[in-house]
This record gives C-alpha cells, sequence and structure tokens, in this order.
C-alpha cells in the first residue's frame, strides 16, 4: 500500500491543525448542528478531545441501544464516546485511526469517560491502523452492527478497500452511516494533489456518480442521503482554486441487505414508527425525503421496506405489507404519502407554512433565545425609511423573496411618495433606503431623490444591469448630482455564478455600469459610495463579508478594473421564490431548523427593524421588508399617511421564525453582517 498520501494527512491532522480553528474551509466543520440526542451528551465529553475534532457533520444514527459500532478515523474519540454513551454499557465501540497523537488523546480519557457516564467497565477500543486494512487489527467477518465515519473516507486513497472492509466487517441488515465530501464532478488533479486541499477534504472529495458505482461495485446496492449541505471556502485562494466545482458535505446511509433494488419500487408497503428508540420517541428521519412520525403510518418503497424488516430498526417499527403486487416505481406513492414535499408548488410561502415547519422540526421560539428581554422593541429614534417603490424588475433572481420580475405591476403613485416625503422631513429619519424590483422602473424615482436629498442621505438599492437600457441610463447622472449611495448586487465575482442566480447576460453589463459609475467618483469618492452586495445563492448562511470584501476587491480590481467603497453579505430567508424552492425540496423546516441552531444573540441589538419603518409600493407600514410577504402589520400606526406629522413612537416588534434568518451566524440585515 502506498502510504505517501497517509504520511501527508497524519502531518496535517497531528501536527500542522492545532485545533478545528486551523480550517481554511466548512468542509471538516459541521454542516448543521448535531441533533439533540448528541448535543445532550457533547458537554459530557472532555474539552481535550473537543477541540481537535475535525467533522463534516453529525453521524450518529438512531436506534443504537446494545449494538457494536465501529468508528473510522476516530481521531480524538470524540463520535466514539457519544457512540459509547449511545449503545450503553452493554454495547461496544471501536475507535480506529492511524495517527498514533490522535488516539494517545482519546486512549487517556477511555476510563474518565465511562465513569462519566455511569458505567462500571470500559466499552470502547482503541486501534492503530488503517481504515483500509480492518482486518489487520482483529475486527472479524459479520460482527459490527453499525460503521460511522466523519469526514474521513475522502482522505483515503483507497477508497475501495474501504468500502469493501465495511461491507465485509457488517451484519447483515447492519448499516453504514457516515459523513463526508462530495462534489458534483471529478475534482481536478491540481486540487487532488494539493496537500491542503487533501487535508480541508476536498482534494479526495467523491464524484457523486463514480461514489454510488463503487457502492454497487462493494456490495452496496443503495444508498440514501440524510442531509446535503454546499460548502463555503473560508479562504478564498482556496475558493479560486477549486474555480466551478461545488462540494458538498453529506450525510449517508447504506445498509447491507442483500434484497435490496437497484431503484426504488412500490409494493404498496407502508410503516409506522413506534416511538420506542431512546434518541428520539417524537420522530426518525430515515433521508432527506421520508420523516416517520410516531404512530402514523408512510407509504415506503420496497427496499426500505426490506431495511426495516431486516435491520436493527426491526424492533421499533411495525411494516405493513407484502411484495405480491408491484404497483411500478415508488415516487409517485413517496409524494402522496409525504406531503412534506411539495414539488412543483407554486403557492407562496405563508406565516402558516412556517409556524408548522417551526412546530415539525422543534424550532423554538426567537425570543426564548434571548437573555433579559420578553419583547423586541423598536428604538426611541428611527435613523432610516425604507421605501419599496415597486416590484417592476427586469430581472427575476432565484433569491428574490418579493419575486420580483418584468410582469410585476405593482408601483408607489406620487401621492403616497409625497407622504413618505413629508414623514421624512417632519421625523427623525436620516436615511431614505429607496428598494424595490428595480426602483429605476418607477417614472417618479427622479422626483423621489431629488426632493428627499434635501432632507437627508438617499440611498437606492439597484440591480444596476437595467441602468445599460438607454431608457434608464439618464437616472446615472440623477444619482451623481445627488450623491446617491448606490447599493448594487454583485452575488459573486464569477460571471457563471451571478448568471446562474440572476440570469444570463447579466455579469458583463453589472461591469459596464460599475467602470461607469467609477469614471462618475462612485467607489473613490467619500460622497459617493458605492456598496457591493453578496447574496448566497443557497440554503447555507452568508460568510464573514470582511473576508469577502478583501476578496472582491482583489479580484475586481485586478481582472476588471473595478473599485467600490465596500462589500456587505446578505443571506436569504425562507420565502418567495427560494422559500418556494426549499418547499419543494423538502426542506424548508431543516433551513430553519438550520438557522435556529446558529442563533446569535450579539445580534439581537443591531437587527435592522429596530431603527428603521419600511413602507410598501402602497404606503402599508412593516416592521421590515420580509413582513410584506407575510402581510404581518406593526404595532401602532400601519400607514405612512399616519407620520406625516413627524410623531413616531416606540413600538413592540413583531418576531416569527423568519427572524433567525437575520440573527445566525454573523446575522444578515440590508446593512450587511450585524456582527464580526
Amino acid at each position: 500500500m502506498d502510504n505517501r498520501i497517509h504520511e501527508q494527512i497524519k502531518e496535517y491532522y497531528g501536527v500542522i491543525l492545532g485545533s478545528s480553528d486551523d480550517l481554511k474551509t466548512n468542509a471538516c466543520c459541521c454542516s448543521s448542528a448535531p441533533p439533540r440526542y448528541v448535543r445532550d451528551i457533547l458537554p459530557l465529553i472532555d474539552e481535550d478531545i473537543l477541540n481537535q475534532f475535525y467533522g463534516c457533520g453529525s453521524p450518529i444514527p438512531m436506534g443504537l441501544e446494545g449494538c457494536t459500532a465501529l468508528d473510522l478515523g476516530c481521531g480524538t474519540g470524540r463520535d466514539v464516546f457519544i457512540l459509547s454513551k449511545l449503545v450503553g454499557e452493554n454495547g461496544h465501540v471501536h475507535g480506529v485511526d492511524m495517527t498514533e497523537s490522535q488516539l494517545a488523546v482519546a486512549r487517556k480519557y477511555q476510563k474518565k469517560q465511562a465513569e462519566k457516564f455511569g458505567y462500571s467497565k470500559v466499552n470502547t477500543s482503541f486501534h492503530l491502523g488503517y481504515i483500509e486494512d480492518l482486518k489487520s487489527i482483529g475486527i472479524e467477518d459479520e460482527s459490527v452492527d453499525v460503521v460511522t465515519s466523519n469526514c474521513v473516507i475522502n482522505l483515503s486513497p483507497f477508497k475501495e478497500e474501504v468500502f469493501r472492509e465495511v461491507y465485509r466487517i457488517l451484519k447483515q441488515g447492519g448499516e453504514m452511516y457516515f459523513s463526508d465530501v462530495f462534489s458534483d464532478r471529478r475534482v481536478p488533479k491540481e486540487v487532488q494533489n494539493d496537500p491542503v486541499m487533501r487535508g480541508e477534504c476536498m482534494g479526495g472529495a467523491m464524484y457523486l456518480e463514480d461514489f454510488r458505482r463503487l457502492m454497487e461495485k462493494c456490495g452496496f446496492q443503495k444508498y440514501y442521503i440524510v442531509e446535503q449541505t454546499p460548502i463555503q471556502p473560508h479562504d478564498f485562494d482556496v475558493a479560486r482554486l477549486v474555480g466551478d466545482t461545488q462540494f458538498y458535505s453529506c450525510t449517508v446511509r447504506a445498509f447491507k441487505c442483500s434484497a435490496l433494488e437497484d431503484r426504488e419500487e412500490n409494493y404498496g408497503e407502508s410503516a409506522t414508527y413506534l416511538g420506542t428508540m431512546q434518541e428520539n420517541k417524537r420522530y426518525m428521519d430515515f433521508d432527506e425525503k421520508i420523516r416517520f412520525l410516531r404512530k402514523r403510518s408512510v407509504g415506503i418503497s420496497g427496499n426500505v421496506a426490506e431495511i426495516l424488516r431486516k435491520s436493527r430498526f426491526s424492533r421499533y417499527f411495525q411494516v405493513d405489507g407484502n411484495r405480491d403486487v408491484h404497483y411500478g416505481l415508488y415516487d409517485e406513492l413517496a409524494m402522496e404519502v409525504n406531503p412534506e414535499r411539495f414539488v412543483g408548488d407554486q403557492a407562496p410561502v405563508t406565516l402558516s407554512d412556517l409556524k408548522k415547519e417551526q412546530e415539525r422540526y422543534d424550532v423554538p421560539d426567537i425570543m426564548s433565545q434571548v437573555r433579559g428581554i420578553d419583547e423586541l422593541e423598536s428604538k426611541e429614534k428611527l435613523t432610516t425609511m425604507q421605501v419599496n417603490v415597486g416590484y417592476g424588475c427586469n430581472l427575476s433572481c432565484t433569491h428574490c423573496f418579493l419575486e420580483c420580475g418584468p410582469k410585476r405591476t405593482e408601483m408607489m403613485s406620487k401621492e403616497t411618495m409625497d407622504q413618505c416625503l413629508d414623514a421624512f422631513r417632519n421625523g427623525p429619519f436620516e436615511v431614505m433606503d429607496i428598494t424595490g424590483g428595480s426602483p429605476e422602473m418607477n417614472p417618479n424615482l427622479d422626483y423621489l431623490i431629488r426632493e428627499a436629498s434635501k432632507s437627508g442621505q438617499v440611498m437606492v438599492r439597484t440591480n444596476i444591469v437595467i441602468l445599460n437600457d438607454e431608457k434608464y441610463a439618464p437616472l446615472i447622472d440623477v444619482y451623481a448630482e445627488n450623491n446617491v449611495q448606490i447599493v448594487c448586487s454583485l452575488p459573486y465575482y464569477k460571471k457563471k455564478t451571478v448568471e446562474k442566480q440572476r440570469g444570463s447576460d447579466v455579469f458583463d453589463p453589472t461591469l459596464r455600469i460599475l467602470r461607469k459609475l467609477n469614471e462618475l467618483g462612485y467607489g473613490k469618492d467619500e460622497n459617493r459610495k458605492l456598496t457591493l452586495v453578496y447574496n448566497t445563492d443557497g440554503p447555507y448562511l452568508p460568510p464573514n463579508e470582511i473576508m469577502l470584501e478583501d476578496t472582491y476587491r482583489d479580484v475586481l480590481r485586478e481582472e476588471h478594473g473595478i473599485e467600490f467603497t465596500n462589500l456587505i453579505a446578505i443571506g436569504n430567508v425562507p420565502l418567495g421564490r427560494f422559500g418556494r424552492e426549499l418547499r419543494n425540496q423538502g426542506k424548508l423546516g431543516s433551513y430553519i431548523r438550520m438557522q435556529s441552531d446558529n442563533f446569535n444573540e450579539d445580534n439581537i441589538p443591531g437587527v435592522m427593524c429596530r431603527d428603521q419603518i419600511n413602507v410598501d409600493y402602497d404606503g402599508c407600514l412593516y416592521d421590515c421588508e420580509y413582513y410584506h410577504v407575510l402581510g404581518l402589520k406593526p404595532e401602532g400606526a400601519q400607514h405612512i399617511s399616519e407620520l406625516v406629522s413627524g410623531e413616531i413612537t416606540p413600538r413592540k416588534i413583531h418576531t416569527c421564525a423568519l427572524c433567525y434568518s437575520c440573527t445566525a451566524g454573523y446575522g444578515s440585515s440590508c446593512g450587511g453582517n450585524l456582527s464580526h
């Protein structure tokens, strides 16, 4: 066996990395928070063990009591000790790793962890060896119930040997449950051979189709994706190296079950979760599509029925039906019995939908996580009036929660604009933040800008592509004459990524207008600020905008000769086109749960609703622009006509599951990150 790559990995994890903070991507970080039954155990795990954990997911399945488990690439033993608690004193857990320094930490705490769990004996064993050769360390054929692995298999240069060994040691009905890194295409050689990229788990990422073929070759007829999350490099040298290749952190399960078919077939079978697993008595997620709620029958494919009958799950489920009659492929039945998947549904995401998913995924009320206050209130002085002048837009961006586009006709009238101007002049406001689909499509935008500029700072949020149109191009001079701060959406600095999100033929026109704005002093002069906006294009949190800004600045300056003032990062809310796509994929609730799991209380003081009021095109007021979509009216004044006198009193602010979109991670607001 060629051990050169093994030696690189040993050095990277045993010497170069001091802790998980030294990683350059989130490939080796949890794609979402561990399930509650794992989180409850983590406080019992020693800090020395946790500090050197480099996993990419939460590959700890349910139904483990009394089982024999084995963890591949166990490192300092975090997952082994979690498994140790879940299998109980009568179960046993093996950990295998090739790095002696990591195993030394694990062995040091074996007895201590057993005592913490209340065990009279140690139920863990740690083995120095290679995951490709489990026989040499004494793991016998068909002796293990569950094999886990946390972002380790991608590190192996001999993946076929790994899967063959796992298949050998699993009992009939045994499960391989693991998290790892996958890609949407075969990884280029320069990425594969880069020691940092391999150490960061991306160099050895498996192309999903090659993975499928390899699993079949090694005996696993089917596998199921439990969770899939895009990977974001934290280091932008890494981001530029990987280019357009998309990487994913996936949690996967596969069973050693000889009767499985290569497709999901429908025999009219169903299964009911009895609610008897110690890890979660309310529900059990089989994969990203199927959730078994306690004592509720769910239609399942023949493969899933076979797995539930032949695996350790047989004691936790009642499976009904047989294979006497075949009804074709399972997919249509899956849609019927799992209504959480709304494939093709074009109905908007509503407040009722959000509440339903919040309950399904056990997401706590946001204010229950905030210390010291029971309600969110606006500040004594509101500094920003955000005005939506219309939903018409020349683009139909996938992330647009208002679903603006060329067919939208809603437009703010001049009469409503005058009411906004009166309230702006007479009230405490300092900034008028003009937004919409493309604000330029409102014929009175010129008037609103000139009048508002007499009383304060004006900001316009624009896709700027529209300014290539000769009908709207004169507004560039209006912006410059009034020193309007321009906030311009540029979701990424690469053409392919931008046009995937915003539509074709938008990247080059965007660059043309940015250059023209630079010629007028935008991005260079102190009074002509040009802010770029990074928008996430998937179900993940916005990154640190300070890091992003440095990369945007280098790329745009070096490759396109473009300057800008600053960059802000804005996350996606589960509304509009993006929210509907999440719901159609069955991921709406898990996205909300991911946001709530990453709630950051430090973001609460800066949320935008506290120092602004939002005015819709018809003059109706809202706590924030997102509440347009939900139709959630504010406390107190509900129309701009009620504020023309300038008298504005503090108000209680509504909260709902949507508020996690603003408060997760670094936070997200119309001004970008709320904390760094």
